[in-house]
């Protein structure tokens, strides 16, 4: 299965795909959690509302770009040159350490504004 080019094509994109709505939910809660406050009451109570819809949108986001992620660790390889996996394997490592630290800690700020 991983040896079929299109099962790996629709793999990366999921995974890309589920980055950028990742981020776009993370901005979008951004954007509106500092705008409730000067709202009506009802207009506050259903923009509060879909916050939490976009912040579960952003959870099954990281959860796609996990599983996905994780999918491509099967096949990364085996597209990487002999002479190219050393170096690529420090920079997956370094990157997935900056990833850690961005997707973990911008999750848990995300939910913060939730309030």
């Amino acid at each position: 299965m991983i040896d079929n080019p299109y099962v790996r094509i629709v793999n990366n994109f999921l995974h890309d795909m589920a980055t950028g709505t990742w981020a776009a939910c993370a901005m979008v809660i951004w954007v509106l959690s500092g705008k409730t406050s000067t709202m009506p009451f009802d207009a506050a109570q259903a923009v509060e509302s879909a916050m939490r819809s976009v912040w579960w949108l952003l959870i099954v986001a990281l959860l796609v770009i996990t599983v996905t992620g994780a999918f491509r660790l099967f096949y990364w390889r085996g597209q990487t040159p002999d002479d190219e996996r050393a170096a690529k394997r420090r920079a997956l490592v370094i990157k997935h350490v900056a990833f850690l630290v961005i997707y973990g800690g911008g999750s848990v700020w995300v939910y913060g504004l939730l309030g």
